[in-house]
C-alpha cells in the first residue's frame, strides 16, 4: 500500500517567520494578472516606473523622466552660433584638490570638424561620445567624407531611444550638445537628450542653470557677435549660473569652433579660461554693487536743485 503525503507549508507565526511560508504567499499573490504586476504596485506605489516598456495612465514613462532629473540637477552646459562660428562650454566642479586637472574632461572632439559637451552621468556621456566617434569613422569609409552634424546628432538620437523601449536596458542619464561647422551647412548646434529628442538651436543649455543660461541667451542674441567676443558672454554666463553654489570651487572648459579656427573644434587654452573666469567674476561683482547702490528719487533735494538749476 503506497500513501501520497502532501506537507503543507509551514505557518509563520507573530514571533518567528517562515520562509517557505513567505515563498508560498508570494507565489499565490503574483497567480493573478502579468505574474509580477501586483508586487509591483506594492513595492513601486504606482507600478509604472518599474521598467521603461510601460506607460503611466496620463502618458508618461517615468524612467524617462528620472534619467532627465539626473541631468537636471547636474552641471551647466551651453551652447550658441556666434557670427562666425560656435561655442561650447560647460561649469566643472571641483571635488577634491587631489583630483588631476584635466582628468575630468567634459568636451570632446569627435571629428576635425565637431565637437560636444556632456552633462548628467559622465559615464553614460563618455560612452556616447565612444559611439559618436564609432558613427563618424564608419560614415567616413562607407561614403568617404566626414560626416554632418546634424547626420551625425540624428544617428545619436536614435542610438539614444532604442534604450527607452526594451526590458533589459535603461535610458542614458545624460545630455549632449553637439556643436560643427562645415564650408557647406555652415555653423550647426544640436542638443539631444535622455530620451533621443534631437533639436537644432541658435542657443541651448541644459544642467542645473539651464533656465538662467536660457534668459541671458536670449538677451545676448549671440548671431550678433563673433566667437572672440562671445567667449566673455559664455564665461559670464556660467560663472552666473554657479552663483547658488558659491562656496564650491569650480573651473571653465570652453571651445570654439569657426572661421578663426579653418573649421576645426578646438579647447580654449586653459590660461584663456582663467582669465576669461576672473574677467566674469570681476563683472558680476560689479553689477551687483550697482544695483545694491540706491537711486536718485525724484523727490530728493539733489534732484530739486539739478532742476532749479
Amino acid at each position: 500500500v503506497f500513501f501520497l503525503m502532501i506537507r503543507r507549508p509551514p505557518r509563520s507565526t507573530l514571533d518567528r517567520s517562515s520562509a517557505a511560508s513567505d515563498v508560498y504567499k508570494r507565489q499565490v499573490s503574483t497567480q493573478s494578472t502579468w505574474g509580477f504586476q501586483e508586487d509591483i504596485q506594492s513595492m513601486a506605489g504606482s507600478g509604472y516606473d518599474y521598467a521603461v516598456g510601460m506607460l503611466s495612465p496620463e502618458g508618461k514613462i517615468y524612467q524617462i523622466e528620472y534619467a532627465i532629473k539626473a541631468t537636471e540637477n547636474s552641471s551647466t552646459i551651453i551652447g550658441m552660433i556666434c557670427k562666425d562660428g560656435v561655442l561650447l562650454g560647460t561649469e566643472k566642479m571641483i571635488l577634491s584638490d587631489m583630483v588631476v586637472p584635466g582628468s575630468d574632461r567634459r568636451v570632446y572632439t569627435i571629428t576635425k570638424n565637431i565637437g560636444m559637451v556632456i552633462t548628467g552621468l559622465i559615464p553614460d556621456g563618455r560612452h556616447l561620445i565612444e559611439r559618436a566617434k564609432e558613427e563618424s569613422a564608419s560614415f567616413l569609409k562607407q561614403f568617404g567624407i566626414t560626416i554632418p552634424g546634424k547626420v551625425l546628432a540624428d544617428r545619436l538620437g536614435q542610438y539614444m531611444h532604442f534604450n527607452t523601449f526594451p526590458f533589459s536596458t535603461r535610458p542614458y542619464g545624460c545630455t549632449v550638445i553637439i556643436a560643427s561647422c562645415d564650408k557647406i551647412t555652415g555653423p550647426g548646434l544640436y542638443m539631444i537628450d535622455s530620451s533621443g529628442q534631437c533639436y537644432g538651436y541658435y542657443g541651448c543649455a541644459a544642467g542645473k542653470g539651464r533656465q538662467t543660461a536660457r534668459n541671458e541667451i536670449e538677451k545676448l542674441q549671440p548671431k550678433n557677435i563673433t566667437c572672440k567676443e562671445g567667449l566673455f558672454y559664455l564665461a559670464k554666463m556660467l560663472c552666473k549660473c554657479h552663483e547658488e553654489m558659491k562656496e564650491k570651487k569650480f573651473e571653465l572648459e570652453l571651445s570654439m569652433i569657426g572661421t578663426d579656427t579653418n573649421c576645426e573644434h578646438s579647447l580654449v587654452p586653459k590660461e584663456i579660461a582663467k582669465d576669461l573666469d576672473a574677467k566674469a567674476h570681476e563683472t558680476l561683482e560689479k553689477e551687483a554693487m550697482a544695483d545694491v547702490q540706491p537711486q536718485i528719487s525724484p523727490t530728493s533735494s539733489h534732484f530739486h536743485h539739478q532742476y532749479l538749476e
